[in-house]
């Protein structure tokens, strides 16, 4: 029985001993800072749970993480253009719209929510002017379909009819055109469910995965240059806005304020690009050289980036879109760019942001990346004597979910320290600083999981610079 005992507590000393030792993003337990007095720390099972990526994370993939930049113009489209375009794509490509008829259509009038609950009297008032809108349209009833969930307006729907409002008038010089073959109104019910879902796909925290979305955005770059994160913030303004709006006049207004702030061109491009992107991934992939335009903004991000728009649209395997910080960045393949050649020293070099394409054209900002840590290390080495390899935004399986591998094991990304300068920047994360988090709960790195891949290396850079200066 003794000697039971003694191999349980012997076991139990050795994962203590190993848990306090391990290396990752968690910090030694009981430690005083010479920046801080002491504070409490994650438990040992957090620290556990930051350093289990290298485990976990065994591709052995390579490929390129470039900063897309946005400082050139946006292309111009024409209104004889886009008419051409979209008659051509509307004749093309299926529209998969629903022709349910409301069951509360009566006469000709939209008689939805008339009889409103108790305080929800702008409720019957908003569908009447809804109805009206269609008719005008010359499509009575529920025209853009956002009655199929319910007898009810909710906050999606009215986004819609912002959006309807504010993208409506590119629409308006091919109605005539089209109205013997298509039904306008449903065109334009369908080019809301595509601009909703792929706007909504950019503005949220996760990356941009595979597929048409990830085109989309890459031609919305390509198009719009420094106009595509106005485009971007002025649909998440929309966003916020249509929900508190209890009148038609105030949802004109939302989509009136959306169609100002981006113009008239950016509005053009969204609708041209979204009506290529109605069908499947492929349908956007075949369409897109098709676009008006399409030749300048291929050559102007090949200029800038040098990236060819089409093969950077289908050949990337992730988008991040940072929409506070107004930047763009990329997962492509390691193809898409030359290998460097290598030192002499134990180091090998990083991808320059200036090294070459395998055509021989500069590829900007652009840095060799890795699908797992060891690979990274396999391929760069030690980060020298007395040094340390540290991921500025973490390694741990949060940041891993939501941007990517190859967003974290870059060498952009990931910068040699020293080696005691490495523990107090981990011990820091460790810590609960509600002078920085708002919180007495939630440790730095909880804190900063949640922000955006920007946010997240900038303030990896600050603790950098404060913790070296003695302020944290």
């Amino acid at each position: 029985m003794d000697t039971r005992r003694l191999l349980r507590v012997g076991a139990l000393a050795l994962a203590v001993l190993m848990l306090v030792t391990a290396c990752a993003t968690g910090g030694p337990t009981g430690a005083t800072y010479r920046y801080h007095p002491p504070v409490p720390h994650d438990p040992p099972e957090t620290w556990a749970l930051e350093a289990e990526a290298d485990d976990e994370d065994t591709g052995e993939g390579e490929a390129v993480f470039a900063n897309l930049p946005t400082d050139f113009q946006p292309v111009q489209v024409s209104d004889s253009e886009l008419t051409a375009a979209l008659t051509t794509f509307w004749l093309q490509v299926p529209l998969r719209v629903s022709t349910s008829c409301p069951p509360l259509y009566v006469g000709r009038r939209l008689a939805l929510a008339s009889t409103p609950l108790s305080g929800e009297a702008w409720q019957s008032d908003l569908a009447r002017s809804y109805g009206r809108f269609c008719e005008r349209r010359g499509t009575p009833g529920d025209c853009l379909t956002l009655f199929d969930d319910g007898p009810h307006l909710q906050a999606s729907d009215k986004r819609g009819i912002a959006l309807a409002l504010a993208v409506g008038p590119a629409l308006e010089g091919v109605d005539a055109e089209v109205r013997a073959m298509l039904d306008p109104t449903r065109v334009l019910a369908t080019l809301g469910f595509t601009i909703t879902a792929y706007m909504t796909l950019l503005l949220a925290p996760e990356p941009v995965t595979k597929g048409a979305a990830l085109a989309f955005s890459v031609l919305l770059w390509g198009y719009l240059g420094w106009e595509f994160f106005d485009l971007l913030r002025a649909y998440a303004q929309l966003y916020e806005d249509a929900p508190q709006a209890s009148s038609f006049a105030e949802l004109r207004e939302v989509g009136d304020r959306f169609g100002r702030v981006i113009g008239p061109n950016s509005v053009r491009i969204l609708v041209m690009v979204a009506t290529a992107a109605i069908g499947e991934t492929a349908a956007l992939i075949s369409k897109g050289p098709k676009l008006p335009g399409f030749g300048q903004a291929s050559r102007t991000a090949e200029a800038n980036t040098g990236l060819r728009l089409m093969d950077a649209a289908t050949g990337a395997e992730r988008v991040i879109v940072s929409v506070n910080e107004g930047t763009i960045r990329v997962v492509l393949p390691i193809n898409a760019v030359s290998m460097t050649a290598r030192n002499g020293g134990g180091v090998r070099p990083a991808l320059k942001p200036n090294a070459p394409t395998k055509d021989g054209r500069p590829l900007t900002g652009g840095y060799r990346a890795f699908s797992s840590f060891r690979a990274f290390k396999r391929y760069m080495g030690k980060a020298g004597d007395g040094l340390e390899w540290h991921h500025l935004v973490e390694k741990h399986k949060f940041n891993r979910k939501r941007f990517g591998s190859e967003a974290l094991h870059n060498t952009e990304n990931v910068i040699p320290l020293d080696k005691d300068l490495h523990t107090e920047v981990s011990a820091f994360y460790s810590s609960k600083r509600p002078n920085i988090t708002n919180s007495y709960s939630l440790t730095v790195r909880e804190w900063i999981r949640t922000q955006s891949y920007e946010k997240q290396r900038s303030f990896g850079l600050l603790v950098i610079e404060k913790i070296k200066a003695g302020e944290w």
